[in-house]
């Protein structure tokens, strides 16, 4: 070989590809395949196959690529071309080559000279196939958690302040806040004032050991409504296990916490009702020769002072008789007489008899968004549990103000936690609100904040018993400064009973 092909061959070999000439045999037809095919440099996508000619490597090329194999080798005239094949070897491996080819030579009717450049280009296409799968399990995994029912965060661990660095379509959702707004911050921004505290250290201390954290605690959305978020933590490393990431897991629930909340409530009030419906049965019995004997002696004859004496003594033991009538009530409710009635009708009655009873300084404002709507009550324990309410939030506001009384129907259906339509009853004051520490204590039995003489605490209590007598429940809601409402679920009757005549007959 001469120096100068030594030279090139050795270039191309650094290069990793090779030339080619090939000259077409001139005894034979111009567009055939016979000829002489010479090769210098690296030639690792046709090795084995460069002895035998153009045919065999025309052969070798797979049968979808061979026609354009052909156009690109067999060119009419001085041409330039370039083409991409793929070639099957003998022991089943499949490399993809790249062939530059120019054209030329005397014309006539003489074939062209072909001559020009291969390079084995398998590596780069395999790698982009795997590039491919790569980006397709990437977006096909974006979109599964994207379009998971779950909201899914990932914080950056290894970036100062542990900022957000992906977010799903659903803590878009459940936080009103878009991607564009979160990326590159810290997630404190859903903090506010009533976030606790307790929770935000122990997801603090989670961060700076990298271990997990379950917690629940108080989120702001963007419009500065709240929600109970569910809280999961958990730290990601990477495949030296090197830290590198935390994900986090939120679910809203703020109904789940209420009904659980709720749940405790009714246990804790029913626990107590049972303990102070068998003191109270103890004490009406004692009051009953109390009451007998005084009445028994105001009848005998005595001076004006025995019967002062013997007024306020009976005075006490009737007014000790309705506090345990009113217990007794609370914690052993049943056996009263209920009807099917409307909603909206039992209501307006009662509220003749409210207004008078918490006063002209007390506005009631009645609004009825139920339509038809029929409960099974007792008339007498619905205007008592009313009367029960209004009292209450009447002393809330000290005697003046507004009280907002709505009734609505509330639609069953599969996705709500009580299949059955309700009727609602809403009774809402302006006054001072309670804090969480009251409202825990709410309906316990002789549990006031009114001074000493001014109540006796049951006024909740029994409201909550009544109420639970109907197949009810009793839900209130407040904070201070902000006014309470009490909320009361009643089971709405609809259509006819099962003896096909009407429920209101």
């Amino acid at each position: 070989m001469p120096a100068s092909a030594a030279l090139m061959d050795r270039a191309f070999q650094s290069a990793r590809m090779a030339f080619f000439d090939f000259a077409p045999d001139p005894e034979q037809p111009p567009g055939g395949l016979a000829g002489a095919l010479r090769w210098i440099g690296t030639r690792f996508g046709v090795r084995g196959l460069e002895e035998g000619g153009l045919r065999a490597l025309a052969d070798a090329v797979v049968a979808e690529d061979r026609a354009g194999f052909l156009d690109v080798f067999l060119p009419a005239g001085d041409v330039s071309r370039a083409g991409e094949f793929r070639i099957a070897h003998g022991d089943g491996r499949i490399v993809f080559v790249h062939f530059d080819v120019c054209a030329g030579g005397p014309g006539g009717d003489r074939a062209p000279h072909v001559f020009g450049t291969l390079h084995d280009v398998s590596d780069l296409r395999r790698f982009e196939a795997l590039l491919n799968d790569a980006m397709r399990e990437r977006e096909m995994l974006l979109a599964v958690i994207d379009a998971c029912p779950i909201s899914i965060a990932v914080a950056d661990a290894r970036r100062p302040d542990t900022p957000l660095i992906y977010v799903n379509r659903i803590f878009q959702t459940l936080t009103g806040y878009d991607r564009a707004e979160v990326m590159g911050r810290n997630c404190r921004f859903l903090h506010g004032p009533g976030t606790d505290d307790v929770a935000v250290g122990v997801l603090h201390e989670a961060i700076r050991t990298g271990s997990r954290a379950d917690v629940r605690l108080l989120n702001y959305r963007k419009d500065g409504s709240t929600f109970l978020n569910h809280l999961v933590l958990a730290p990601i490393h990477d495949e030296t296990g090197t830290l590198s990431a935390y994900i986090g897991l939120q679910a809203d629930v703020t109904d789940e916490a209420r009904r659980e909340e709720i749940d405790r409530q009714r246990q804790r009030v029913e626990a107590l009702g049972r303990m102070m419906g068998g003191v109270a049965h103890e004490i009406n019995n004692l009051l009953q020769p109390v009451t007998l004997m005084t009445e028994e002696l105001m009848l005998r004859p005595h001076g004006a002072a025995d019967t002062a004496c013997l007024r306020t003594i009976l005075d006490c033991a009737l007014s000790a008789r309705r506090i345990i009538g009113d217990l007794l009530a609370f914690s052993r409710p049943g056996g009263r007489e209920t009807e099917v009635v409307d909603a909206a009708a039992l209501l307006r009655d009662a509220l003749v008899l409210v207004r008078k009873a918490v006063g002209p300084a007390i506005v009631i404002r009645f609004e009825d968004r139920a339509g038809p709507a029929d409960i099974r009550a007792d008339r007498t324990a619905f205007t008592q549990v009313l009367l029960n309410l209004a009292s209450n939030a009447a002393a809330a506001m000290a005697g003046e103000g507004t009280i907002e009384v709505a009734l609505a129907l509330v639609p069953g259906g599969p996705s709500r936690s009580e299949p059955r339509p309700q009727v609602r009853l809403t009774v809402t004051d302006t006054g001072c609100g309670m804090d969480a520490a009251l409202l825990e204590r709410a309906f316990e039995p002789f549990f006031t904040t009114k001074p000493v003489g001014q109540g006796t605490g049951l006024g909740l209590s029994v409201a909550f018993g009544l109420v639970k007598e109907m197949g009810g429940e009793i839900i209130l809601e407040s904070m201070p400064g902000r006014g309470t409402t009490a909320t009361v679920l009643l089971p709405a009757v609809q259509g006819k009973l099962e003896d096909g005549h009407d429920p209101r007959r």
